[in-house]
C-alpha cells in the first residue's frame, strides 16, 4: 500500500528500486510506474515550456532539492525525456537482448494479445522505450519472423542489457 495515497497497486505497476539520492545501503522503495500517457503529457507540456522560455536544460525535483524531493524517482525515464525536450542527438534508447523465447504483447500484461511475429527468438535485440513496472515497452530491432516494426510490451525478466 502506498503511504501517500493509501492505495494498493498490482506488482506489475510497481518498480522496487533505490532512489539515486538515498545513502548507500538504504533499502529500496516501491515506485508506481509512469504510464505512456503521463510521459507523453510531460513531453507536450515540457516542449511548450522549453520553446516559450528558451530553457537550457530540464531537471527533476530530486535534482533541485535532493534532501526534500524524491520525484520523479527511478522509474521515470529522465535522460530520454530530457534529450527529447532539448533536441539532443545523443538520445539512444537502452538496448537489450532476449534471454528466452519472448512474446511481445499489445499491452503491459499477460492478458494482452501477442503481436504478430512473436515469440522473439533468444538473442533478439530490442530498444526499451518505456517501463511500466516489470512490463517494458520495446521496439524490436530489425525484421523478426518476417515482421518489421514490432513495438509492444514484454516482461523485463526475459531481457538482459547489452553493454554499449
Amino acid at each position: 500500500m502506498s503511504p501517500l495515497t493509501r492505495r494498493s497497486y498490482p506488482d506489475s505497476e510497481v518498480t522496487v528500486a533505490p532512489h539515486k539520492n538515498d545513502p548507500p545501503g538504504s533499502p529500496p522503495s516501491g515506485w508506481h510506474a509512469y504510464s505512456a500517457a503521463q510521459i507523453e503529457a510531460t513531453l507536450g507540456c515540457g516542449m511548450a515550456l522549453v520553446k516559450h522560455y528558451g530553457l537550457a536544460d530540464v531537471l527533476g525535483h530530486d535534482d533541485i532539492s535532493p534532501g526534500r524531493k524524491r520525484d520523479p524517482g527511478p522509474d521515470f525515464p529522465m535522460e530520454s525525456v530530457r534529450a527529447r525536450l532539448m533536441g539532443r542527438g545523443d538520445d539512444h534508447p537502452d538496448l537489450y537482448r532476449t534471454t528466452g523465447r519472448l512474446y511481445v504483447r499489445s499491452g503491459a500484461g499477460p492478458e494482452f494479445a501477442a503481436l504478430p511475429g512473436t515469440p522473439l527468438p533468444v538473442g533478439t535485440e530490442v530498444e526499451v522505450l518505456a517501463k511500466h513496472g516489470l512490463w517494458w515497452q520495446v521496439d524490436v530491432v530489425g525484421e523478426i519472423n518476417g515482421v518489421m516494426d514490432i513495438v509492444g510490451w514484454c516482461h523485463s525478466k526475459y531481457l538482459e542489457a547489452i553493454d554499449g
